[in-house]
This record gives structure tokens, sequence and C-alpha cells, in this order.
């Protein structure tokens, strides 16, 4: 059913924008066909549980190849891979772009090649085929009130942001700073980047303690494993009673909410992301469907959750990732 319900939403964003999406010019049914999956970083838990999503529903179709490949945390090196791929001439490409403004002339030369490019979670500044996203500008808003809530709508927040020019990082905090708004009395006292990455979330949430002593009552990081890193510097600090939330709902900050490491998180089911990139991606190829036109890129959104203490376990070990 979840599969069905995914298709019929990707050919309805394709239907509303007037566009006939069945034109054969490849059999998507019958042909061999080549995907490449190009990862930010393809060992991370999310990016391992997109690529296994997408791998899982590629086999059901049988003529279909998946490829992977490691961005390494580098635009450069997903500009490469993008280009090798043009020139392999894959017949679809669904990526993680690392910084979507670097990333776009790339993913323009695959479409301008005839190449459809479906994004996961996060976008370029390029029109492509699709983005299927985790949700950003919401779960930051949810986190926002989540905090207030806890805080009684008074104290100091912390942020710890993501790398530079990464959109879902921008849509994250811009929910979050919108939702900020209504409550006067929450102050946020600083805001540094750490890159995604937990070691440097780590050492930034040590930087924050040091120099704010006392005055942190809430933590809010763009992703777990910067959530994680900057819980694991409060418990070594010996700082009890901050609130610290992250977003996208990995297994171990599943595990450090069970602990009281970490307060919450906004948990999506990956496998299903990367299935459903998949699917929209299966729909596009040997249709006629032309981009040319278009403004902006139809985005599909993955349902999320919001977890704490109280529902955690309501997470199953087969939606764990």
């Amino acid at each position: 059913m979840k599969k069905f319900l995914a298709i019929v939403l990707a050919l309805a964003v394709v239907m509303s924008l007037g566009i006939s999406a069945f034109a054969a010019d490849k059999d998507p049914y019958t042909d061999e066909l080549r995907i490449a999956w190009i990862a930010t970083a393809a060992t991370e838990a999310n990016c391992t549980a997109w690529g296994n999503g997408i791998k899982n529903e590629a086999a059901y179709w049988g003529n279909v190849t998946v490829d992977t490949y490691d961005g390494e945390k580098s635009a450069d090196k997903q500009i490469t891979l993008v280009n090798d791929c043009i020139a392999q001439e894959y017949d679809g490409i669904i990526i993680q772009t690392y910084n979507k403004a670097t990333l776009t002339p790339a993913i323009e030369d695959a479409e301008d090649a005839g190449i459809p490019v479906v994004c996961i979670n996060m976008d370029s500044d390029a029109v492509c085929h699709g983005l299927v996203s985790m949700t950003d500008y919401e779960a930051g808003a949810v986190i926002a009130n989540k905090i207030a809530e806890a805080l009684g709508g008074e104290g100091n927040v912390v942020v710890i942001q993501a790398t530079p020019g990464a959109a879902r990082g921008i849509n994250l905090e811009a929910g979050f700073q919108d939702a900020l708004k209504a409550f006067d009395g929450i102050k946020i006292l600083d805001e540094q980047s750490a890159d995604w990455n937990m070691e440097k979330a780590n050492t930034t949430m040590q930087n924050f303690l040091t120099s704010y002593p006392g005055q942190i009552n809430a933590v809010f990081a763009h992703n777990d494993q910067m959530a994680e890193g900057a819980g694991m510097a409060c418990q070594t600090a010996g700082v009890e009673g901050i609130q610290i939330w992250g977003a996208n709902g990995e297994t171990k900050a599943l595990e450090y909410i069970e602990q009281g490491i970490i307060t919450g998180t906004v948990y999506t089911n990956c496998y299903d992301q990367g299935a459903t990139a998949l699917r929209l991606l299966m729909m596009y190829i040997g249709s006629d469907v032309d981009i040319s036109d278009w403004d902006a890129t139809p985005v599909i959104k993955m349902p999320p959750i919001t977890v704490t203490k109280d529902n955690v376990d309501t997470i199953t070990a087969d939606q764990r990732w």
C-alpha cells in the first residue's frame, strides 16, 4: 500500500503540472537500466539506509542495476561523479547534494543530457525531476515549539548548524527561527557550524559550555550526529538538564534518547524515502516528460514522527536505520 500511494503521489505531481508521463523512450519494464546513487558519504547511517531502500526497490524490477558512489562529503567529488555518470550514459541519477549551489551546474548538465535526476533530502538550485525530502522547515518549527514548551517559554538556546549552503540546514534553521518568534523569552546565545559531524559537534558543544557556563538550557542540532556529539560533550562535562534535539531519527539517536543522553529527534523512515526516490525516477524513465519549462522541482515529503523518551519504543527494530 505504501508503494502504491507513493506512485500515486508521484503521478499526481506530474499530472498537476499538465504533463504526459508515459510516451515510451526507453522501456523501464524490459530494457536494462543503470541507476547511479551518489551519496554525500556512503557509509553514514542515513545514506546507507537510503541506498538499501533504493536497491531493495530496484530488486522488484529485475532489469535495474544500482551503482553506489561515495561523494566523500565533497561537492567537488560529487561533481566529478555526476560528470562520470553523464559520460557513461546512465539512465538516471539519485543524489543527495553536499552543497546545493555548487552542484547546480552538474545537475543541469545531467538533465540536459537526458538523464533524469532525483535528489534525496538535499536538493540543488537546478530544476530537476524531483526531490524526495524529509520535512525540514516543519521539523525545525516542531523542535522550537518542543524546546519552548519544555523551558516554559524562558531560556537560552545554542544551535549547532549544518555545513553552510546545505539546503536542509537552511530550511531547518528557518523553521526553527520562525517558530521561536512566538516566544520572546527564548534567546539564541550562539550558532556554529559543525558540518553534520559528530566529532566537530562534540568540540563545538565543549566550547559552548566553556563560553556560556550555566547559561545553556537547550541545544538544537541540524542532524542527529551533531546532537549525539553535543550530548556526549555534556555527559563528559557532567552537565545535566539541557534539552538536546537532533533531526533524522537514526538508530544511535534513538538509543541516546532511550538512555537520556539527548532529548528528542524528528524521525523519518529512510528505507521508504530511498524506495520512493527510485519509484519516482522509474516513472520518469521512458516517459516524454519535458522539464525545460518547469520553474521549480516537484517535492515529495516523507511523513515525520517527533520522537522523545515517551514514544521512542514505537520505532520498532525493522524501522530503525
